[in-house]
């Protein structure tokens, strides 16, 4: 294995996911239950019960959900640089790691960036006249521009530490 020159690890902030899925299940999860009381139960006057394809549909939705939140609890941002290439991660969502050899990167930045107005928010993004960028937390990001003409930014809370493994990373190709 080539020499390591970076390496950062990032999760999303646990704190709004939290309260996310509180807000979510409960909402999809309390007509389910009471949708399943009332199939039990007698019905009081003019209260309808929940069709059982309601009751599906509704179970299916909580269950979707609860898996939705499961993977953003796991999910991690990993990138690593190593004297060859740089290499980044976002397990469980992309388990492979993506390398990029410095001769495709015809230049780089590390930039502020607005994850919501550029992207459409944090995770993997793709836009047409921005590129892909792979973010968890932060607003500071390399700003990878390839020479195929695309454009990759990958979020980071370590910016110096980033910078100088890319210039050493960069020197090889000179």
């Amino acid at each position: 294995m080539k020499k390591l020159l970076f390496k950062e690890e990032q999760e999303f902030d646990k704190r709004w996911l939290w309260l996310l899925m509180l807000v979510a299940v409960s909402a999809a999860a309390i007509p389910f239950i009471r949708g399943l009381y009332f199939l039990t139960a007698e019905n009081p006057p003019g209260d309808t019960p929940m069709t059982t394809g309601g009751l599906v549909v509704t179970g299916v939705t909580v269950v979707i959900m609860v898996v939705i939140f499961i993977l953003l609890f796991r999910a991690k941002l990993k990138t690593k640089v190593t004297a060859d290439k740089l290499s980044v991660c976002f397990p469980p969502l992309v388990r492979k790691w993506k390398d990029i050899d410095p001769s495709e990167i015809e230049k780089y930045e590390l930039r502020q960036y607005h994850p919501k107005r550029e992207y459409g928010g944090r995770g993997i993004k793709r836009r047409l006249r921005k590129g892909s960028a792979w973010t968890v937390a932060g607003r500071i990001g390399l700003q990878l521009y390839m020479k195929n003409g695309k454009r990759f930014l990958i979020g980071t809370q370590k910016q110096q530490a980033l910078e100088h493994a890319m210039q050493k990373l960069m020197e090889k190709e000179d």
